[in-house]
C-alpha cells in the first residue's frame, strides 16, 4: 500500500486512512476539482457583469445651459433657455430595425416641436411626441448609436435620449 506522511506529527500514514494511528489528526483528502470550481465561479461572475454593462442603456446627462442676459446697450440677444420637462423613451433592436418608443411626458402641450432622431450620426427621421408613439428605423446589424433630440417651440433642443449600444 501507499503510504502517506501526517501533516502534523510526520509519521508515516497508510494512504486509505483518515485519522493518523499516531496523533489521531484527521487527514484530509484534497479534492483535484476545487481550483477548477473557484475559477468556473469567477468567469460567470465577470460575465454576468459584462452583460450588464451592455445591456444597460446610457442616458445622457442634463446639461445645464447659461442664459445670457444682455447688458443695456449691448446688442447680443439672450439664447433660449433650456426646458425643465423630459420626454422617456425607450429602444429596442431586432436584427437592424430599431423601434424607439415614447413612454412619458412631463411637457406641456405643444411645448416641444418634434423629436429628431440620428442613428450611428446620420439623421433617421422624426417621431410623435406624445405617450404611447412608436416608430421604427433602420440600423445596422452591429452596434449602433441612437439618439433622440427634442426640438422646443423655444428655439431649445435637448437630448432626451441616448444608447451607444443599441
Amino acid at each position: 500500500m501507499s503510504q502517506k506522511t501526517c501533516p502534523h506529527c510526520g509519521a508515516p500514514v497508510d494512504a486509505n486512512r483518515l485519522v493518523c494511528p499516531h496523533c489521531r489528526t484527521v487527514m484530509k483528502k484534497r479534492n483535484p476539482l476545487v481550483p477548477y470550481f473557484v475559477v468556473a465561479v469567477l468567469a460567470v461572475i465577470v460575465v454576468v457583469a459584462i452583460a450588464v454593462v451592455l445591456t444597460t442603456p446610457v442616458q445622457a446627462p442634463d446639461i445645464p445651459s447659461a442664459a445670457v442676459s444682455p447688458s443695456s446697450g449691448s446688442s447680443v440677444a439672450a439664447g433660449p433657455t433650456q426646458p425643465t420637462c423630459t420626454v422617456a423613451i425607450t429602444g429596442n433592436r431586432a436584427g437592424s430595425s430599431i423601434r424607439l418608443q415614447v413612454m412619458t411626458s412631463t411637457c406641456g402641450a405643444g411645448e416641444v416641436e418634434s423629436l429628431a432622431v440620428s442613428v450611428n450620426g446620420a439623421a433617421a427621421g422624426t417621431m410623435g411626441t406624445s405617450a404611447g408613439t412608436s416608430k421604427t428605423f433602420t440600423g445596422t446589424t452591429g452596434t449602433n448609436t441612437v439618439i433622440v433630440t427634442a426640438k422646443f417651440v423655444s428655439g431649445a433642443e435637448k437630448i432626451m435620449y441616448q444608447n451607444a449600444a443599441l
